[in-house]
């Protein structure tokens, strides 16, 4: 079982870091990726300040499982359960207001469904 959480934490670290990155340095570039409105990633001023918030967070939560131990998984998965179940909502109000494209909150709710099964799924054991 910590075999299966340090491979876990650390894939799921690591993703964070380097999404965390990327947003941090090009956020306007990444959000076009992500599927946000090109007029959007253009124009709007705000837009690099507040990726660059969630990159801090996901620098953070990366940074935070690369150093958690199996014995502190029950709450590192609480608290990612937690962040994704809000961040699924964020998307979800993103895209009722037309903020996103139809791809962008599809694969947002991908990647946080799958996020959300492995952390269920490890914080059942």
């Amino acid at each position: 079982m910590d075999e299966e959480w340090d491979i876990t934490r650390k894939s799921i670290g690591t993703l964070s870091i380097w999404l965390g990155t990327a947003a941090l340095f090009v956020p306007r570039w990444l959000s076009r990726v992500l599927g946000v409105r090109d007029t959007a990633t253009h124009s709007d001023v705000a837009l690099p300040l507040l990726v660059r918030l969630m990159a801090a967070r996901n620098i953070t939560l990366g940074a935070a499982l690369l150093i958690t131990p199996a014995s502190q998984a029950r709450r590192a998965t609480e608290v990612t359960l937690l962040l994704t179940g809000l961040d699924a909502a964020a998307v979800l109000v993103a895209r009722r207001g037309g903020d996103v494209a139809p791809r962008s909150a599809a694969l947002s709710l991908a990647v946080l469904g799958t996020a959300a099964a492995g952390a269920v799924r490890w914080h059942r054991r």
